[in-house]
């Protein structure tokens, strides 16, 4: 049989395959990071790889997303080229930029004493880890990975479905957890001497991310009324880490709250002080799986919306990772736009607060109207916008033409924040809060932590408040799992879920008349 060897970096692999065999399954063997947003179908051409030798000739998806220099370094599609010999596969390093900002701390390098713990934040597209003091709970510094599944999808329903139809892909996407928590720990570049004080660890995550590192069944999940199997903590789970954490340590994943409102929640409830607010609070973890939290100061009320990984600039035709080159703002000059970009980089696509920012100030310039169509002929800007041979309208960012925001773009932007908003005037409903109630709203997460709030607002992703009441926050749930690393921290995690109720959306007969709503650009979500 073919010997495929993979390099990464300083490391290789190599590994035996049947003749036909695709690069992404064998790749996905070696437990090396590739990313696959669209689950290996073959839509995004984003899993691009260096191929040295030993690969048959490219088919027409590769022709149709592989530019003609590409093709000449003979770079290819992982989900789509076949094996014909033995094969040398180069991959490319994945970078993840990091916005763990906090006031970081170096007591634990001076008291030398005092015992460390690890809180880790298992998202769907950007695995955290937090290095915390445990005599006080204080986060001394924070690093980041991506979640080396997506190899399997950017979404966690892909994951489900390659899990449940195989048990192999089930194991594999265990281990590919367990890599990706490594990743971020290792992201923190501890001493020796440093990891030796580390006696607890703790894991928060969604539902599926949950289901798939403790390895429990994953049916009840992929059908109506989609719950989970146990949403009960496991304070052990240690014999679950592979041996990524040295003998002695503790693992503990804290209990989910219930369908897919996982442990990740919970630790953000925690760390914004839900079990003992000023009054009716509401927090939004904006990510690829949206996590919607009101209380009116006594009843406690979570939903998930599948928002879609347009926040993370996935699904999106120019659309990267927080990477150097990667663009974070846009704004509108006299004739042109002016594009941010992370480092001061030439820009090489759409971050998602690049995506809200860019819809946002051409929405303002007239570009795009209430709807989210691009207009035909704008009364600015006109020469950006034009239709391909398939009438398919897009607007151009660069001056080359080579980043283009595209109708389908502008549609996943408004999916995304419209399912935010029906989620959240859903479960304000149910409380009888209206906007005025709200004393306070914090967008989290690794693309709420850093979101443009007049934007936010100006298109309705959240109720019409005051922007004096909106507050961002990044590590929500790290800073939450943090305070779980104690007995008493657990313990308190653990009465918080049973206090919080999910919501089942989908139940609910005014989600999609206020999802509808909610994808029109205006301030209150309603045309």
């Amino acid at each position: 049989m073919p010997q495929i060897t993979v390099i990464y970096g300083e490391e290789q692999k190599s590994i035996e395959a049947q003749p036909d065999s695709l690069l992404g399954d064998i790749i996905a063997e070696t437990g090396l990071p590739l990313e696959q947003p669209c689950a290996g179908r073959g839509t995004c051409g984003k899993c691009k790889v260096l191929v040295e030798e030993g690969v048959r000739e490219p088919d027409e998806i590769e022709l149709e997303n592989l530019s003609p220099g590409e093709l000449a370094l003979n770079n290819r599609l992982a989900c789509r080229a076949r094996v014909d010999d033995d094969a040398r596969v180069v991959l490319s390093p994945i970078v993840v930029y990091s916005n763990k900002i906090f006031k970081s701390s170096s007591r634990y390098k001076r008291e030398k004493d005092v015992p460390l713990g690890l809180a880790i934040d298992l998202g769907s597209t950007t695995v955290a880890a937090f290095l915390t003091l445990l005599d006080n709970g204080e986060v001394a510094a924070g690093g980041a990975g991506l979640n080396q599944q997506t190899v399997y999808g950017a979404d966690v329903i892909s994951r489900l479905a390659a899990a449940i139809d195989d048990q192999t892909n089930a194991d594999r996407l265990h281990r590919l957890a367990l890599a990706s928590i490594n990743q971020a720990v290792d992201s923190l570049n501890l001493s020796q001497r440093v990891r030796d004080r580390i006696e607890r660890v703790t894991i928060v995550g969604n539902v599926a991310m949950h289901h798939l590192l403790a390895q429990l069944p994953l049916d009840n999940l992929a059908l109506m009324p989609f719950q989970p199997h146990s949403a009960d903590s496991i304070e052990d789970a240690t014999h679950l880490m592979g041996g990524i954490f040295p003998e002695g340590v503790k693992v503990s994943l804290p209990p989910l709250i219930g369908g897919f409102v996982g442990s990740d929640a919970l630790a953000c409830l925690a760390y914004f002080k839900f079990d003992d607010p000023p009054g009716p609070i509401a927090a939004i973890d904006l990510g690829t799986n949206g996590e919607v939290m009101v209380t009116d100061g006594e009843r406690i009320l979570t939903a998930s919306t599948a928002a879609g990984p347009a926040f993370e600039g996935v699904n999106i035709s120019c659309g990267t990772r927080a990477i150097d080159g990667a663009i974070v703002e846009v704004s509108i000059g006299d004739d042109e736009l002016i594009l941010s970009t992370i480092a001061d980089e030439e820009p090489i696509g759409l971050t998602g607060s690049g995506l809200l920012s860019a819809v946002h100030q051409l929405h303002q310039a007239g570009v795009i109207d209430d709807t989210g169509r691009i207009q035909e002929n704008p009364k600015r800007f006109s020469n950006l916008v034009s239709d391909d041979e398939f009438n398919h309208r897009s607007i151009r960012l660069t001056p080359e033409g080579n980043l283009r925001l595209t109708q389908t773009d502008v549609r996943e932007l408004q999916k995304a924040k419209g399912a935010i908003r029906a989620a959240i005037d859903v479960l304000m409903q149910q409380l009888n809060l209206t906007p005025n109630d709200l004393q306070k709203v914090i967008l989290t997460g690794s693309f709420g932590g850093q979101v443009d709030i007049d934007a936010i607002l100006n298109i309705g992703m959240i109720p019409p408040v005051s922007k004096e009441i909106v507050e961002t926050a990044a590590n929500g749930a790290g800073f939450g799992a943090a305070m779980f690393l104690t007995d008493d921290g657990f313990s308190k995690g653990e009465k918080l879920a049973d206090h919080a109720q999910q919501i089942d959306l989908d139940t609910d007969g005014n989600f999609n008349m206020l999802f509808m709503e909610g994808m029109y650009l205006v301030p209150n979500g309603i045309r």
